[in-house]
Order: C-alpha cells, then sequence, then structure tokens
C-alpha cells in the first residue's frame, strides 16, 4: 500500500451524533453499474483481453474528436498536434492523417530522434527550450535520413544566453538552427517578457546568417483554461500583448504571414476561431480527453481513452485495515461502501468511470486498490472496471502497447514511445 489514507473517521465520529441528525447527512446510493458501452467492453476483455490493466483507446470516438478540433483549428490555420499527449506513432498517425497536417509539437528530446526517424516529412516545433546538451545528442542521433532539421525543425530560445548557446553550438557542428522565439503572453513561466526583449534576438540571428535563422514566436497561455468567449478580457490581453510581438518582428524586417506563430491548446483552441493573431494552433490531449479536459470548450469531444483493470476479489462486507466496529458503521451509514472490490494495480492519474459514483478509495496501492460500491453493483473475479485518466501525457505511457478497440472489437494494438 501507498499513503494509506483511511477514510475511517467520519464512521467513529458518527457514533457521538443523534440518530435523527445523522440521518439527514446519510450517503444516498449513488453507485451504478456498467452501461451498455462499458458492459460491452468488460465483456469483450473477459474474451480476449490479456488478464492485467491495459489502456484502450476508442478509435471512433477519437476520430470524431479530431474532426472537432480540426473545425475548430480551420482551413486558414495549422494544426500543430502534440506528441507528448499522443506518445505513440501509431496513434499520431492516425491524427496527421485525419487532420490533414503534418505539423507536431515535441516536448522530449529522445521523442524528437523518433518522429524525426518515423515522420521524415514532418514540420516540427519544440515545445520548451532544451538544454543545450539535449540538442547536441540530437544531433548525435539523428544519423542520415530524409528528416532535414535545417528545413523542418524549429528550436524553441526563451532567453538571448540561451541562443548564445546554441549558436556555438551550431558553428562547432557546422548546422543550422532555426529559431523559434518563446514569448510570454500571461502564463508567466519565462519566455521574452516585452517586445523590446525581441529585438536583440532578432539581431543576434541576422548577424548569423550561417547557422541561425529566425522561424517564428511561440505564446502559450494555459492561464486561460475555463475562458468561454474572445470577448473576455484575459483573452483580449493574451491576443494584444501577442500582437505587439508580431509588430516587433514586421518591424524587424520580417514578414508574420510566412512564420510559424503557434499557440493555444486543447483547452483554449476554441478561443481563436474568428482571430487571425496566431496562424499555428496546438493541441494534443484533446483528441483523447482525459477527466482534466471536462471543460466547457470541449463539451463536444468524447472521452476516447480508458484504463480496464480486472477485478482480482469481491468481498459483500466491508474490509479494511481497522476496527470492525469501525467498518460496521461506514458500511451502514454509506450505501456505496456495503460491497468490497480489488482489482489489479491501482493509484494511477485516474478516476473510476464504471462502476459510476463509486466513492473515494479506502487507501491508495499499486499492486491492489480496493474500491467500494452498492449492492447495485454486481461484479465478480475477471470482470473489469474503467477509469478515464486525469492526462494522457504519462499516463499512456504505463501500460505498453495501447489497445485500440471499434466495432465491439479489438482491432488493433499501437506501441507507444519510450525513453
Amino acid at each position: 500500500m501507498r499513503r494509506r489514507t483511511l477514510l475511517l473517521g467520519g464512521a467513529a465520529g458518527l457514533a457521538a451524533t443523534g440518530v435523527g441528525a445523522a440521518f439527514l447527512w446519510r450517503p444516498r446510493d449513488l453507485t451504478r453499474p456498467h452501461d451498455t458501452y462499458f458492459s460491452a467492453l468488460n465483456e469483450l476483455l473477459k474474451r480476449e483481453g490479456p488478464g492485467h490493466p491495459v489502456l484502450l483507446v476508442d478509435r471512433a470516438r477519437m476520430l470524431r474528436n479530431v474532426d472537432a478540433l480540426a473545425r475548430s483549428v480551420g482551413p486558414e490555420k495549422t494544426w500543430r498536434v502534440v506528441v507528448k499527449s499522443l506518445p505513440s506513432v501509431p496513434l499520431l498517425r492516425a491524427v496527421l492523417e485525419r487532420a490533414g497536417t503534418r505539423a507536431l509539437m515535441v516536448f522530449h528530446q529522445p521523442f524528437l530522434n523518433v518522429v524525426a526517424r518515423e515522420f521524415p516529412d514532418a514540420d516540427v516545433l519544440l515545445g520548451k527550450p532544451m538544454p543545450v546538451q539535449a540538442v547536441r545528442r540530437f544531433y548525435a542521433e539523428a544519423g542520415p535520413g530524409p528528416f532535414d532539421p535545417a528545413r523542418q525543425l524549429q528550436w524553441l530560445v526563451d532567453t538571448p544566453a540561451r541562443l548564445l548557446e546554441y549558436r556555438a553550438l551550431a558553428r562547432e557542428l557546422g548546422v543550422h538552427l532555426r529559431i523559434n522565439a518563446e514569448i510570454d503572453v500571461g502564463l508567466h513561466r519565462g519566455g521574452l517578457a516585452d517586445p523590446a526583449a525581441l529585438r536583440a534576438l532578432l539581431e543576434t540571428i541576422a548577424a548569423d546568417p550561417a547557422h541561425l535563422s529566425f522561424a517564428g514566436l511561440m505564446g502559450y497561455e494555459p492561464h486561460l483554461t475555463g475562458a468561454t468567449s474572445p470577448d473576455e478580457p484575459p483573452v483580449r490581453q493574451v491576443l494584444a500583448t501577442y500582437r505587439g510581438f508580431v509588430d516587433e518582428v514586421r518591424a524587424a524586417g520580417y514578414d508574420p504571414a510566412r512564420l510559424t506563430l503557434n499557440g493555444a491548446g486543447s483547452h483554449t483552441l476554441r478561443l481563436y476561431e474568428r482571430d487571425g493573431t496566431m496562424n499555428d494552433l496546438a493541441a494534443g490531449s484533446g483528441v483523447v480527453k482525459p477527466t482534466d479536459f471536462d471543460t466547457a470548450l470541449l463539451e463536444a469531444n468524447e472521452p476516447a481513452v480508458f484504463i480496464a483493470t480486472p477485478i482480482l476479489k469481491r468481498y459483500d462486507t466491508l474490509q479494511a485495515p481497522a476496527p470492525k466496529l469501525a467498518t460496521d458503521l461506514m458500511q451502514w451509514w454509506d450505501p456505496n461502501r456495503r460491497r468490497l472490490y480489488f482489482v489489479y494495480g491501482g493509484y494511477w492519474k485516474a478516476r473510476y468511470v464504471s462502476p459510476a459514483n463509486v466513492p473515494d478509495a479506502l487507501y491508495h496501492s499499486t499492486n491492489q486498490e480496493p474500491l467500494s460500491t452498492s449492492t447495485a453493483v454486481d461484479l465478480h473475479p475477471g470482470d473489469h472496471v474503467f477509469l478515464r485518466p486525469t492526462q494522457s501525457e504519462a499516463v499512456l505511457l504505463q501500460f505498453g502497447d495501447l489497445r485500440v478497440v471499434e466495432d465491439g472489437a479489438l482491432v488493433d494494438r499501437w506501441p507507444v514511445f519510450h525513453g
């Protein structure tokens, strides 16, 4: 067990309260058995599953989400698919093909080398500034191939000092680096703080055209998560700040239309449907919609990724490492704690989705996590329970090959990234 946060204090305190008052606060029976969708997945995995936790991708839902995000980007802008949120080559291929884009955003040097090898025609933008050692390692591992970093890769730079490090490396290796400048549009997590700071960067780049060229701007704004309209003041402020940097670029003699002006994310993509400030919008997680992306602007997107894990044990009374009186009181008090299951694994960045409305775990375990329900749920060892990841970028890497579900069948296995 890890972090044994037993939830038994409330039951112990119940004995000290008046019975009439206690019944006013007594929980209702909320847990529900699998619906038709999850019942079908359960039966499928009982027949064909591997008997251990797996990560399922519902391909039909995923493709509908791709279509929705592509409509938000529109034909006049580029959708840049975020690799860390969809860390699987076959998954990325399916998204790129459906969306009609070749633009990718990468956040990890080992993934960058995979992308250069597996997507030789991709246009790649780094999503964060890399240590110069990581840049060096990319070139050491890249080897010959059709992917041309001097033409297809943009390195993100946040400070003049980092640019000088990159320039020194480019001169040492005899390579040409395309530079995209990270700008602070309100997140305050780094990047150039004002347009005047961009001026010195552009001058350094212009002074060494053999090794450096300017490729564009990147302004990330997840602090706008929760905004629902482009007319809200924080959104207008982000766009005004971004336009100030674009004006500086234009004053330096660059045509903004020929540059990558990147921003957004799945949370904020729809805010820019009618705005032309940025011509390159990033999104990844909205394709599979983990729970952190249950927001108003993504309401039309469907959950498309689930953890499925087998039930190992069932008890029809509450079992916990606590005095029997406390557990008896708890299961009497809360009808959602009258049946107990132990599942294979647990403690993932995820929330139980089926059975529905289960209470918090008595404690967390990465080995066998307890899951309590009411008697309305009638599952047995060998059945499966389902969780939705809270995020995709780390969780999708924890289960080996993704299992692809379509039309009630397991139709493919998609390997995930390593490294």
